[in-house]
């Protein structure tokens, strides 16, 4: 029969033990021969036996053998000093040894003692242990702190240590809180005796305080080095297990030895693991030497270590990655750093690559570890069985796509995660978000109704047990309480109710306090998750992806100057980035609007861009966008696409298939299509830009590479119009419309006539009485002009005379100021594409309201002479009024501020110029030349 010796003592009750450490409600209680470890050589301490024996000695009472009437007696005797020197001359000036240390290192909530040293405490205070000492019922009432060492006996200190037999009889009215403590942790925790042996006073009175309390209760354990049937069932019938070795051919140090490094095994269940394999090994090497066996029987037996094994392993594993599949999503590097020795490889992007190596040496290099995990696998991925299902969702969650191991490098392929083409994840990425969910209700700054919905989720996943994403959402909660708190001062003009009546009717949850009230097991996760949530991970990968950029980008550079620099995952820094995406975006954490996150992601991808561009080539994909648009600031978004124009119209350098494309102008319009959607539910009170603002803004400037077909061209257009259409919060979305337009016709040289419906956005806004100043310095600027510059290139003609005819009839009502503006901000430039009937329409609107007005101001001038140039008549004694013009205010006025911004020092000679060789008016010619002179002066 195969014997497994991993462990001295039974795994049940170590396991058991354990678990009540993790609950918090473990309890030693300590008896003398627990202090006898702490002897030294030439130190000695008297056990309960030996100290009797002392007394007895002094009392000349060789054969009375009741203990508490011999300590009794020499009280009476002798006296109250000279008992309590005799007792206290048993207690010598000793170290903890290594058990007391043990002790700690489970971490029990209590320890309770019948011993009267101070051994138990001072090591508390050497390992920097919080633990109240419990001597007395003041000690008691007065205690502050959860966990207590609870001397039950007294001590020398108080004056009230429990020895002779009056203080056993009247223990009850000395110690009567301590005692009901006492008897209350007996119902609830799990309590282990060390120290005691089968015929000790002390733990003969405790067994009477069990016998009296409910079966009910956790366990109680006495460790002891052999098994006695008499012993056991006795103590089995007053609620208290025997603990013993299965080999009891050992001295009471090795016990000890056995069952602190058990319960250190079985704690640590990747050593508990290994001790298993190798235990397996020696079992199977034994079968194979054994020549009793027929091979039959051999095989019998192997086939049973096997099985054994195997089913430990999986269930060892399995449970390791329990608590991750409390996520949604996964990083890689969560998966390889459980099992460890093992590395993730993004150098074949798209998979992502688990790989368990054999033989490769890593800085965690554990040949039972590589084992391990390699029956593992071959386990879970090459059979069909119960851990299969759980290790390949887990997988998914991790985008994980490949999985290879052993020392042969087998491999496993999965299908690629579902959750980049479904549900929400995939949503987010296609910027699909519900009026009321939470990352909306966020963004819409109705922060009211987002912690409403987030206490609703903490809620629910604390009633499922799912620790991971409540601390999610109570970190969640607390971002935004933060946020509420920090605006008070600024009044939160933009939301959607007062920031002092939010704070009013929430409270923060302080997460990284409430969590430490969740399962023990689970705060090493916990606190994992807490780096990510306070930036932690993110700082750290920063710094990676960081050097790892600089790296490839001076290997790129080192090429390029025509030197050899060689590197195996060069092009994968994108890779890498993606699952921080994936688990960002996928476990609904709300830190990618913080300044740490949004650098992080920007840095990395520019810098990835940048690399390729060294390299001569350009590619980009469907993350790599969503990474523009949701997290990168719009204005390096447009440097970079700037120098991309200039490289691209050049030297070809992005090469994709016909495939790729296909996908890119999909997720393109999709997401302009979603982004929108949004822009027109967010709320219209905001006067900044919001997160939406810049996503549609960084879209509409990556819009221009692609090329467009015309019905898409058409489609877009018509969609950036309702854009438009809206009230204008700032200049920054018609800017890059334009710049969208703009780049894609120097790319493709083509352009759609339906880009004159941008002009239609303005006329319509006139009509409406809707313009604001936005829209006017939308007229003053570029913006428009380069629509008339794509316009006339292409042969576009405007046509819309109704439209025309109604505005001219609003600006007909305004000041002359007002008329003088659109005119030459508007309608010049209009003239140049429209049709005959506007050109018409527009001469007669200046005929009657411009050119009939007299000059008088700088601006006046300027403007008359704009249009002269752009063919209309010169007035009646012109010649004459720009003589005088120039006579009496050049050069002395000059830097007057009416001049300054009529721009006549640069302007009004150029205009000159211009009608005197284009327009043939050689009569100011004489005026050029004054205007000439007299600015030579100033020279």
């Amino acid at each position: 029969m195969v014997k497994f010796s991993y462990l001295s003592f039974p795994e049940h009750d170590l396991k058991e033990i354990l678990t009540s450490a993790q609950d918090n409600k473990l309890v030693f209680f300590i008896g003398s021969g627990f202090s006898k470890f702490s002897e030294t050589e030439f130190i000695k301490i008297p056990d309960w036996t030996e100290l009797i024996d002392e007394l007895k000695e002094d009392l000349n009472l060789p054969y009375e053998s009741d203990f508490l009437k011999i300590a009794q007696l020499y009280f009476l005797k002798y006296g109250q000093h000279s008992y309590v020197q005799k007792v206290k001359s048993s207690i010598k000036d000793l170290e903890p040894s290594s058990f007391h240390k043990s002790l700690f290192d489970l971490n029990p909530h209590y320890i309770i003692t019948t011993n009267w040293d101070d051994l138990i405490e001072k090591t508390a205070q050497d390992m920097g242990l919080a633990y109240d000492v419990i001597s007395s019922d003041v000690d008691l009432a007065q205690s502050r702190l959860d966990k207590k060492i609870i001397k039950m006996h007294g001590d020398f200190r108080q004056h009230n240590f429990v020895f002779k037999e009056d203080d056993y009889l009247q223990y009850s009215q000395n110690f009567p809180l301590v005692e009901n403590y006492i008897k209350g942790i007996f119902s609830t925790c799990t309590i282990v005796f060390l120290g005691y042996s089968y015929s000790d006073y002390d733990l003969k009175q405790i067994v009477s305080w069990i016998s009296n309390i409910s079966k009910a209760t956790p366990k109680k354990y006495l460790l002891q080095k052999t098994f006695d049937d008499a012993q056991a069932y006795y103590l089995r019938n007053h609620g208290i297990s025997l603990l013993t070795p299965m080999n009891s051919n050992i001295d009471y140090r090795e016990l000890y030895l056995g069952f602190f490094k058990d319960l250190k095994t079985i704690k640590d269940q990747d050593e508990l693991i290994k001790e298993i394999l190798i235990s397996a090994e020696m079992e199977l090497e034994k079968i194979d030497n054994d020549v009793n066996f027929s091979d039959a029987e051999k095989n019998n037996e192997k086939r049973y270590v096997y099985d054994f094994l195997n089913s430990r392993i999986n269930k060892a594993l399995d449970n390791k990655f329990r608590v991750l599949s409390q996520y949604k999503m996964l990083l890689p590097e969560q998966v390889s750093k459980r099992l460890t020795n093992c590395t993730i490889d993004y150098s074949s992007s798209p998979d992502i690559i688990l790989i368990s190596h054999g033989k490769y040496l890593t800085t965690d290099y554990d040949e039972c570890s590589r084992k391990i995990n390699n029956m593992f696998f071959d386990n879970v991925l090459s059979v069909n069985n119960k851990y299969t299902n759980a290790f390949s969702a887990l997988l998914e969650k991790a985008f994980i796509t490949k999985v290879i191991y052993d020392v042969d490098s087998n491999s496993y392929s999965l299908r690629k995660s579902s959750y980049l083409f479904e549900g929400d994840l995939y949503k987010k990425l296609m910027f699909e978000y519900t009026q009321d969910s939470v990352d909306f209700l966020f963004i819409n700054k109705d922060y009211s109704r987002a912690l409403e919905c987030l206490i609703s989720e903490v809620k629910y996943f604390l009633k499922e047990k799912n620790y991971i994403r409540a601390t999610i959402y109570m970190a969640n909660f607390d971002i935004i309480y933060g946020i509420i708190q920090r605006s008070i001062s600024s009044k939160g003009d933009e939301f959607k109710e007062p920031p002092v009546k939010i704070i009013e009717k929430f409270s923060p949850f302080d997460y990284k306090n409430k969590v430490l009230d969740f399962p023990r097991e689970m705060q090493k996760d916990l606190r994992e998750l807490i780096d990510i949530l306070e930036f932690n991970e993110i700082y750290k990968a920063y710094y990676k992806f960081h050097r790892e950029t600089q790296k490839n980008l001076g290997y790129a550079k080192l090429r390029k100057d025509g030197g050899i620099a060689l590197s195996g995952d060069e092009f994968s820094i994108r890779a890498k980035l993606y699952p921080y995406v994936y688990f960002i975006l996928g476990n609904d954490i709300f830190i990618e609007e913080f300044v740490e996150v949004k650098q992080f992601f920007e840095s990395n991808i520019f810098g990835s861009l940048e690399h390729y561009l060294i390299e001569g080539k350009f590619h980009v994909n469907i993350m790599d966008l969503f990474i523009l648009i949701k997290y990168c600031e719009m204005k390096k978004v447009k440097e970079f696409a700037s120098r991309l124009l200039e490289i691209q119209k050049n030297n070809q350098v992005a090469h994709f298939s016909a495939k790729e494309i296909v996908r890119i102008k999909k997720y393109l319009l999709l997401a302009l299509k979603n982004i929108i959607n949004l822009f027109n539910m967010q709320s219209e009170s905001f006067l900044h830009m919001t997160s939406i603002d810049r996503w549609l803004n960084n879209l509409l400037i990556l819009f221009g590479f692609a090329k467009w077909n015309d019905n898409e061209m058409k489609e877009i257009i018509s969609t950036i119009i309702s854009l438009l259409e809206h009230r204008t919060k700032n200049m920054v979305i018609y800017d890059n419309a334009q710049y969208f337009l703009t780049v894609n016709a120097l790319l493709y040289q083509k352009s759609h006539p339906d880009i004159l419906k941008l002009l239609d956005v303005v006329l319509e806004k006139i009509s409406n009485n809707q313009l604001n100043g936005f829209d006017q310095q939308i007229m003053y600027g570029d913006t428009l002009r380069n629509i008339y510059a794509l316009s006339e290139n292409h042969n576009h003609i405007y046509n819309n005379t109704k439209l025309i005819r109604s505005a001219l009839l609003k600006i007909e009502a305004r000041s002359d100021e007002w008329k003088k503006f659109i005119t030459d901000n508007l309608l010049l430039d209009l003239k140049r594409i429209g049709s005959e009937e506007i050109k018409s329409i527009i001469d007669d609107f200046i005929a009657k309201n411009i050119l009939v007005l007299p000059c008088s101001t700088p601006k006046d001038y300027m403007e008359r002479l704009t249009l002269m140039a752009n063919g209309y008549p010169m007035p009646e004694g012109f010649v004459e009024e720009l003589k005088s013009f120039v006579d009496n205010n050049i050069p002395n006025n000059l830097s007057n501020l009416e001049f300054i911004k009529a721009r006549v020092d640069a302007g009004f000679p150029e205009l000159l110029r211009f009608l005197i060789k284009e327009k043939n008016y050689a009569g100011l010619q004489p005026i050029l030349d004054a205007f000439e002179n007299r600015t030579k002066l100033i020279e």
